[in-house]
């Protein structure tokens, strides 16, 4: 991609974002209700754990990671989650892709921009709720210093995203084969719940599971990235930021293999 060409792209998608948080803003209420129901899962979560190590429990983490990890678990699940799939395969379904392929401006650019503006205006409202469930539980919340350890964490919420955001489309796009798709995503969104650590912290599951955990790529969209705040140290964490890395250029070259693949079949005539 030329400098030029990346300009360009920056401007549109600037403009786009800026077209998206107008239209947001007219669903603020709305925004948060379901940022509070976000909030209390890992509230309930969390309260059910420090009851059960209060008689007694002995999880295979410390208490302060417990509590820490489930603060920041919506936070960072919000941050590095995507919901381009079906509207992307509803697009391609229905015929409406047609006016995305005679535009300049790409159909994955303008869902790029719908996520980063969703992202923004929930991250404005998520904040504050996250700052009010950490207050009760503040002496046992430990948060890195370092500001490296915050730019690797972004790093590892920038990657995490990018690589959801092309599951998505991987997902999304499969709609140029089958008429519907939202049983392989509601499938894909499942086990991404489940193995991402969103709802139960990888580090408390079974020991045996640990070598599958560690390199299925669910788990670097939210565990890991937490854990580079909560890692105790740094040079630990060579191996799933090559892991990482790993799975966001696998699922780079699969999203764009089977966009490209499927556009040579795409009629657009529409369902």
């Amino acid at each position: 991609m030329s400098a030029h060409t990346a300009r360009r792209a920056g401007s549109v998608l600037r403009s786009l974002v800026g077209q998206e948080l107008q239209m947001i803003a007219q669903y603020r209420w709305w925004l948060v209700a379901m940022q509070a129901s976000v909030v209390a899962v890992p509230l309930i979560s969390l309260l059910v754990w420090r009851g059960a190590m209060a008689n007694g429990a002995e999880p295979p983490v410390t208490r302060d990671y417990l509590t820490t990890y489930l603060v920041l678990v919506s936070l960072v699940t919000m941050l590095t989650s995507s919901w381009t799939a079906r509207f992307l395969a509803e697009s391609i379904r229905l015929g409406h892709l047609n006016a995305w392929l005679v535009r300049p401006c790409s159909t994955h650019l303008a869902a790029v921009a719908n996520n980063v503006s969703e992202k923004l205006a929930k991250l404005a409202t998520l904040l504050p709720l996250v700052a009010i469930l950490a207050v009760p539980f503040h002496r046992d919340i430990e948060l890195p210093a370092h500001p490296g350890r915050w730019l690797l964490f972004l790093w590892a919420l920038i990657m995490g995203a990018t690589m959801m955001f092309c599951f998505d489309v991987i997902v999304g796009s499969l709609a140029f084969w089958w008429d519907d798709v939202a049983a392989m995503d509601r499938f894909r969104q499942l086990a991404a719940s489940f193995l991402s650590g969103a709802l139960i912290p990888l580090s408390v599951m079974p020991a045996a599971w640990g070598p599958f955990l560690q390199v299925q790529p669910f788990g670097y969209a939210v565990a890991f990235p937490i854990e580079t705040l909560l890692a105790p140290d740094v040079t630990t964490l060579g191996t799933g930021l090559a892991v990482q890395a790993a799975w966001v250029l696998l699922a780079l070259v699969a999203a764009r293999f089977v966009w490209v693949r499927g556009l040579r079949r795409y009629s657009g005539a529409g369902a």
